[in-house]
């Protein structure tokens, strides 16, 4: 089969003829037909995440055709419509069987230290599929395995978002523009912080209550103004570098929480311990999402509660392109690439 193969880091995409995957009774093969590509994309690529796997075929927001079925496989055929999750997990620990998969001490990841999409094929476990109804897209059902999953776990798990409450998303790229939608669903105000106007355009029409842009500096001030001096309840934090980490701290209110999503590094961050005790402020990590959350997020997909954003799908050939963008801080949403 076709795949780009990274035989280097930070070096280029290599177009090869590599063996088609060869699946176990408890896996199938999946015709790889779209694959979303994401920030964490030009980290792994970089070696920002230590991971040390080459050569890698990278790519983890998955969507395709099932190919063929391991004899254990249960619940889907060839033919099928699928998403993939790209945590590959135990099942067995503590975690897992609380549903926590991404805490998992066996975790692997497709694209990131296992084989991912940017091929012809993938094997992947068959309790890592999840059916993709007729009525959502390929090219937007891939996404949900990362950008929009992810931030459905960020909301309604991680922070618990609740009706009445005030939630600000910095940084309403990817993964935020979609956090913002999960916490409207949960009856929340929503204020959407970020340096770029045409995607704070986008967040008001995706029903943000209040934009913000930063244009770079400050913002707790128009945050505190926003919400009559007090901060908000939630804060989710999908930038974390070191021009956004004071002005979120100082956004949150009183016994309000922070979670952080997306994240950078190498940045340190100095948590002031005792303005955060003095504050009772909550503040945690959001990794990822569960098996179990991918299938939560379809069904709201599907109902079309949630509208998952794509900026440009581009030929897999045209990766580069894809990636460039990324760069350009120039997408407004997920940029995808078709298989």
């Amino acid at each position: 089969m076709k795949a780009l193969v990274l035989e280097e880091f930070n070096g280029p995409f290599v177009s090869k003829d590599v063996p088609t995957p060869v699946i176990a009774a408890n896996e199938a093969l999946v015709r790889v037909r779209n694959v979303g590509v994401c920030g964490t994309d030009l980290k792994i690529r970089a070696d920002r995440m230590g991971l040390g796997v080459i050569p890698l075929i990278m790519g983890h927001e998955i969507a395709g055709e099932v190919a063929e079925v391991g004899a254990q496989v249960v619940g889907f055929a060839p033919g099928d419509r699928v998403a993939v999750n790209f945590y590959l997990t135990c099942g067995a620990c503590e975690y897992c069987r609380q549903g926590r998969d991404t805490l998992c001490p066996q975790v692997r990841q497709h694209g990131f230290s296992v084989d991912g999409g940017f091929a012809e094929y993938i094997r992947t476990p068959g309790v890592n599929l999840c059916h993709v109804p007729d009525n959502v897209p390929l090219e937007q059902a891939c996404i949900l395995g990362d950008a929009v999953a992810t931030s459905y776990h960020a909301v309604v798990k991680r922070a618990q978002v609740r009706a009445g409450q005030t939630v600000a998303c910095v940084g309403v790229g990817g993964v935020g523009l979609h956090a913002l939608q999960m916490a409207r669903i949960a009856g929340a105000r929503t204020i959407a912080v970020d340096v770029n106007a045409e995607r704070l355009e986008l967040a008001r029409e995706l029903g943000a209550d209040e934009v913000v842009h930063t244009g770079g500096g400050a913002f707790d001030e128009i945050i505190r103004d926003l919400t009559g001096g007090g901060g908000v309840d939630v804060l989710l934090e999908f930038v974390s570098n070191e021009q956004t980490l004071p002005s979120s701290l100082a956004s949150v209110k009183k016994g309000g929480r922070l979670v952080f999503v997306g994240y950078v590094p190498e940045i340190p961050m100095s948590l002031l311990p005792h303005y955060t005790v003095r504050n009772e402020l909550e503040i945690m990590g959001s990794r990822a999402n569960s098996k179990q959350e991918l299938q939560d997020t379809m069904n709201l997909v599907a109902a079309g509660k949630v509208r998952p954003i794509v900026d440009r799908v581009f030929p897999l050939a045209d990766v580069e392109r894809a990636f460039d963008a990324l760069r350009q801080g120039a997408s407004i949403g997920r940029n995808v690439v078709a298989a």
